[in-house]
Formats: C-alpha cells, sequence, structure tokens
C-alpha cells in the first residue's frame, strides 16, 4: 500500500514539474513573439515616416528651391542691363576698385554686370571689366532717331561724306583694306586708335564703334541733347550717338588722353571735337 503512494505522489510531482517547464517554454516563445512584433513594428515605422514628417520634408524642399529660384533671378536681373556714363572723365576702376585703369566719357555706354556697395561692374570690352560708382552711370537716355543724329553730324561736320558712317560696325581689317594703313596705333585697356588724316577710329574688340574729328568749328545742332554740361553734349540715337566736346588739344579717348597729343597751335575753346559712335 505504502509502494502504490509513494508511486502516486512522484508521478504526480513529475506531471506538476512538465507543466512547469511548458509553462515556462510557452512565456519564453511568447515573450520571443513580443518582442519579434516590436521590432517589426518599429522597422516599419523608421521605413516610412509620419505624415507630418513628409509634409514638412516636402515644404522644406519646396522652400530650398523657390530660394535657389530667386537667387538665380536676382543674378540675372542684371543680364543684359546696359548703362550710360553720365560725367565726362569719369574713372574706371580695377577689382581693388583703387587702381584707375581706364576714363570713360559722358554717353559712353557698357554691360552692367552687378552693383556692390555703391560700386557698378562694367564689361567694359570681351576681356576687360571695370568699377565705377553708381552716381558716374544712368540707365535713362532720351532718344531721337538715327536720322536725327545723322543731321546733326552733318550740321557740325559739314565737310565729311555721309558713307564715313558706314564704317560704324565694320571689322576693322575691312576698313584698313579701303582706307589703307593708318598713320599711326594708340592702345589702352578698353580700344585701340587708328588715326587718319583729319580723324581717327576707335575700335573695340576688332570692331569699329566710333569716328572722331577734332577741330571742329563750333555749331550747336537744332536739337535737344540728351545730356548738356559744360564739359559736352550727348545726343542719343536709336544705334548711334553724337557726341560734341570742346576741344582742348588732347585726346580725349581712355588712358591714352595725355599732353603728347596736345596742338599748342590750335586756340582752345573755338573748335569741338565730334564723336559719331555706336550704341547697340
Amino acid at each position: 500500500m505504502r509502494e502504490e503512494v509513494r508511486a502516486s505522489r512522484a508521478a504526480s510531482r513529475k506531471r506538476k514539474r512538465l507543466w512547469q517547464m511548458a509553462t515556462v517554454v510557452l512565456l519564453i516563445i511568447l515573450l520571443i513573439g513580443v518582442i519579434a512584433f516590436a521590432a517589426l513594428m518599429d522597422s516599419k515605422k523608421t521605413a516610412l515616416p509620419e505624415t507630418d514628417d513628409i509634409a514638412t520634408e516636402s515644404a522644406d524642399e519646396e522652400s530650398e528651391v523657390a530660394e535657389e529660384t530667386e537667387a538665380e533671378a536676382e543674378v540675372n536681373e542684371t543680364d543684359g542691363t546696359f548703362v550710360y556714363i553720365a560725367a565726362p572723365y569719369t574713372k574706371v576702376f580695377a577689382d581693388d576698385r583703387v587702381t584707375v585703369i581706364y576714363e570713360a566719357d559722358l554717353g559712353d555706354r557698357f554691360e552692367q554686370l552687378e552693383t556692390v556697395s555703391g560700386f557698378v561692374k562694367l564689361q567694359l570690352n570681351a576681356q576687360t571689366i571695370g568699377w565705377v560708382t553708381e552716381a558716374q552711370v544712368t540707365e535713362e537716355a532720351t532718344n531721337i532717331t538715327d536720322e536725327d543724329v545723322t543731321e546733326a553730324w552733318k550740321t557740325v561736320v559739314p565737310t565729311a561724306d555721309a558713307t564715313t558712317l558706314e564704317m560704324l560696325g565694320q571689322n576693322i581689317e575691312s576698313v584698313r583694306a579701303t582706307l589703307g594703313a593708318p598713320k599711326s596705333v594708340q592702345r589702352d585697356q578698353v580700344n585701340e586708335y587708328h588715326f587718319y588724316d583729319g580723324f581717327f577710329l576707335m575700335v573695340r574688340d576688332q570692331q569699329v564703334r566710333a569716328i572722331d574729328w577734332d577741330r571742329q568749328a563750333v555749331a550747336t545742332p537744332d536739337l535737344a541733347a540728351t545730356s548738356s554740361q559744360n564739359a559736352g553734349s550727348w545726343y542719343e540715337g536709336e544705334t548711334r550717338q553724337l557726341k560734341l566736346f570742346p576741344y582742348d588739344g588732347v585726346m580725349r579717348s581712355g588712358s591714352n588722353r595725355n599732353n603728347d597729343n596736345r596742338r599748342e597751335d590750335i586756340p582752345f575753346g573755338d573748335c569741338f571735337y565730334v564723336f559719331i559712335q555706336m550704341n547697340v
């Protein structure tokens, strides 16, 4: 009888241990499942941001694109913008804005590249840039017709042949093929000056940009000047301009303006320099 009781108790203890082991294994399996499920949900959350995050990122990207577009637009605002020199003998500076590299004259027209701290950056020719103060340039120029400019030019240079104006805009080599070699050529940072009897050609980037006659008798065209100052007058046409300056015996153009060109035998104030110049 005692043997049966002991056997029954042993069997009961064995079943109890088996249930305990099964319970532990089940709890472990459940715990692993919970951990795996949590990890899966966390990976999905990382891969797919919440709607608010997506909207914020999208708005930030659109804002950055808009700012870049606006910045590009600001840079392009000066593309193709041209300004006129508003005063005679305007000093044009190098990048240091201290060293003078050229002297521009009333009515000279250049492309504006940018404006920085009161200075305007100009494209002087294909290779050269320069800076002038903002106060020395203007974007406004009252226009007359090219025909009016030509008639005014005939008034102040009555002996010139009208076909002379056909040289404006031509390549200097083709002009020299017609006129022959000049008596002399001078150069500065922006232009070349080809001297012939009674006039010279101002050449920029191998193109005749202006023709100058010195020692012309004083005459005033019957036209309202774009700008009239004691130091000179400027008449702006559609594609060309006429400029009149009191003759002082010194070449007016660029850095070649010096006493080497002075003529002591010409009475100052009794004659004009006459420029007819392209403005395109």
